[in-house]
C-alpha cells in the first residue's frame, strides 16, 4: 500500500509539471535557447494555404486570395510582382502569419535585410501562439540564415524613446529592438530624442559580425554669464518656459520668453546697480549717469516682463522646462547667470 501511494504521488507530480510546461508554451513562453545550426543553403518551402491549420488562421478570404496569387507569381518566376502581392496582403491584414509570409518570400528572393527585420518584428511583438503556419524553430532558423549574411548592431542607450536611423532611414525606437540588422559595410547611425543633442556614429561591419554600440545621449542645456562691477546685492528669478518639443509647433514664443527672461535679468540687475551707485556717487555727473543706468534698466525690465507674458500666453501646451536667472553681485564684482533647459 505504501509503494502504491508513493507511485501515485510521483505520477501526480509529473502530470502537474507537464501541464505547467504546456501552459507556458501555449502562453508564448520562449523556448530554451539552443544554438541554431544554419546551413549554407536553406530551402524555404512554400506554405500550403489549404490545410486545416491554414484554414484555422485569422486570414480574411481576400487576404488568402492575395497570398495564393503572390505564391503563383513567385512559382512562375515573377519575383518582383510576387513580392508586391505579398506586401499588399500584409497591408490588407497586418497579422504575424501574413508578415511571416512576406519575410519568407523575401528570403527566397535573396532580400535578407527586409526578411530579417520582418521576422524580428514578429518575434518581438507577437507571442508564439499568434502565428500558426510555421513552427518557431523554422522561423528562428530563417532569421539566423538571413542574419549570417548581414551585420548585427547591438544597441545600448542610456535613455528610452530614442529614434534610430541608419543612413537616413528610420529603423526603430529603442528599446523596442535591442539589435538592428544592416547590410555589410560602413553605416551612419544617428540617435535623436526630444531635449537631447543628436548622437552620430559611424560603424563598419562585416557579414555575420555582431558589434555592440553604446550611445550616451546628452541633455541640451544652455548657460550664459554676463559680468559687471557692483556693490553687494543678490536676488534670483525663476521662470518656467515651454520646451516646444514637437517639430510642427511654433518656436517664436519660446524664443521670445528666453530673450525676455534674459532682458529682465539684465534690466533688474542694471536697475539695482544704478540705484545703489546713485547713493554712492561722489559727483552730480556720476549720479546722473547711474540714474540713467537705473532708468534704462527699469525700461528694459518692464519691456522684458511684457514680452515674457506674451510668450507664456502664446506657448504651445507642452511640459515646461525650468529657466533660472541669477544676478549675483558682490563687493568686488558681480554678474548675471542664465541657465535654461531647452529641446
Amino acid at each position: 500500500m505504501k509503494h502504491l501511494l508513493l507511485a501515485s504521488t510521483l505520477l501526480l507530480a509529473v502530470s502537474v509539471s507537464s501541464s505547467v510546461s504546456l501552459a507556458e508554451e501555449g502562453a508564448g513562453a520562449p523556448a530554451p535557447t539552443e544554438p541554431i545550426q544554419v546551413p549554407e543553403k536553406l530551402e524555404i518551402p512554400y506554405t500550403v494555404y489549404t490545410t486545416d491549420r491554414a484554414l484555422m488562421t485569422t486570414f480574411h478570404e481576400s487576404t488568402r486570395k492575395l497570398l495564393l496569387e503572390a505564391q503563383a507569381l513567385e512559382k512562375a518566376g515573377k519575383v518582383a510582382a510576387a513580392l508586391e502581392k505579398y506586401q499588399d496582403a500584409y497591408a490588407h491584414n497586418s497579422l504575424p502569419d501574413t508578415q511571416l509570409e512576406l519575410g519568407l518570400a523575401q528570403a527566397r528572393a535573396g532580400l535578407f535585410l527586409p526578411c530579417a527585420r520582418n521576422i524580428q518584428d514578429v518575434i518581438a511583438f507577437w507571442a508564439l501562439r499568434d502565428y500558426k503556419l510555421h513552427p518557431v524553430t523554422e522561423v528562428r532558423t530563417v532569421l539566423a540564415y538571413c542574419a549570417k549574411r548581414l551585420g548585427t548592431i547591438a544597441l545600448r542607450i542610456n535613455i528610452a524613446g530614442v529614434r534610430i536611423t541608419v543612413d537616413g532611414e528610420l529603423v526603430m525606437d529603442w528599446p523596442y529592438h535591442d539589435e538592428i540588422y544592416v547590410e555589410p559595410g560602413s553605416h551612419e547611425i544617428k540617435a535623436n530624442a526630444s531635449g537631447y543633442w543628436m548622437n552620430e556614429t559611424h560603424v563598419d561591419i562585416k557579414a555575420g559580425e555582431r558589434k555592440e554600440l553604446r550611445i550616451a545621449m546628452q541633455q541640451r542645456i544652455h548657460a550664459q554669464y554676463v559680468q559687471f562691477p557692483t556693490p553687494p546685492i543678490h536676488f534670483n528669478i525663476n521662470a518656467n518656459l515651454s520646451n516646444g518639443a514637437k517639430a510642427d509647433q511654433s518656436t517664436w514664443p519660446q524664443s521670445l520668453m528666453i530673450a525676455s527672461g534674459v532682458g529682465m535679468g539684465l534690466g533688474l540687475g542694471a536697475l539695482a546697480v544704478g540705484l545703489v551707485q546713485v547713493n554712492n556717487a561722489e559727483s552730480k555727473s556720476a549720479a546722473a549717469t547711474w540714474t540713467g543706468v537705473a532708468t534704462v534698466g527699469g525700461i528694459v525690465g518692464g519691456l522684458s516682463l511684457t514680452g515674457l507674458i506674451i510668450g507664456i500666453a502664446s506657448r504651445p501646451p507642452e511640459p515646461p522646462p525650468n529657466v533660472i536667472i541669477t544676478p549675483q553681485i558682490a563687493k568686488d564684482g558681480g554678474g548675471v547667470q542664465f541657465t535654461a533647459t531647452t529641446p
